[in-house]
């Protein structure tokens, strides 16, 4: 089985989980310093007030944000996508 963590009562995993998918998340960090662990805070939130409690498939990247705008700089955030799923059980945290 995969990696399991747990973040304010959501659970998340790059594997996958048994039970109700409800579809995909995706959380983007709200300024280029956030770190991952404060973003996936911000996904578990959003995962809660959709009615999950369990992210699979959970991936992050970093890219940058500037839009059409060519000249700004340190424009690179986290990106967090997933898979929002109601849990059938509780998975151990690894």
């Amino acid at each position: 089985m995969a990696y399991v963590t747990k973040v304010d009562g959501v659970y998340f995993t790059e594997g996958t989980f048994d039970g109700q998918v409800i579809g995909p998340i995706i959380q983007k960090a709200p300024t280029q310093n956030t770190n991952l662990s404060e973003t996936k805070k911000l996904m578990a939130a959003e995962a809660k007030r959709l009615g999950g409690n369990g992210v699979m498939d959970f991936r992050y990247t970093q890219k940058a944000d500037r839009g059409a705008n060519l000249f700004k700089w340190d424009t690179e955030r986290l990106n967090l996508t997933g898979t929002l799923v109601v849990l059938s059980v509780e998975p151990e945290v690894s």
